[in-house]
């Protein structure tokens, strides 16, 4: 906490957005990379994905985005000129990031009700797979929406980076 006081609010907000991004990522691939302890016999032996907890995580990271949003709105205020676009972009960024951990929560829950065999719509979930179909595409949309808002966060974390090194290179070489 106290290496935050020196940072830039700018700072602090690409770094929670780091680690947010970091955290949906861990469980994104815990539900779609492949690993051969997936694979029977070997998924007999180790412990499966627990989608519960995915669930659980991304209403987590929800929540998280809903305060991010909070403290972008602060440090707009706050922001030297250098970090406006920056902030401007987070927003969006942030909306899609709520957006992608909806769609892998509502992946993880479909995958847990077929593991618990649950019925849905009077359907046994073994044959129909349509619903996961469209939560799938649901969560793709949200995913290419992501990378697509990352990328104006990661020009707008450049200029400010710039801006804050053309800062700090005017304060070293006065005399």
């Amino acid at each position: 906490m106290s290496e935050d006081i020196n940072k830039i609010p700018s700072q602090i907000i690409y770094n929670n957005l780091k680690e947010m991004i970091r955290a949906k990522n861990t469980a994104h691939e815990s539900i779609f990379k492949f690993h051969w302890k997936k694979m029977w016999p070997f998924s007999l032996i180790w412990p499966q994905v627990d989608f519960i907890r995915i669930v659980r995580l991304m209403g987590e990271l929800r929540k998280n985005v809903t305060s991010q949003k909070a403290l972008v709105k602060e440090a707009k205020t706050k922001a030297k000129p250098y970090e406006k676009t920056f902030l401007d972009t987070v927003p969006a960024y942030l909306d899609s990031l709520d957006a992608s951990c909806k769609g892998l929560a509502d992946v993880a829950q479909w995958k847990q009700d077929m593991l618990e065999k649950k019925l849905h719509n009077d359907v046994k979930m073994v044959r129909d797979v349509s619903e996961y179909n469209q939560i799938l595409k649901t969560y793709e949309k949200a995913q290419k929406d992501l990378v697509q808002a990352g990328a104006f966060v990661r020009a707008g974390w450049v200029e400010a980076l710039k801006g804050f090194m053309d800062e700090n290179e005017g304060e070293t070489c006065k005399p």
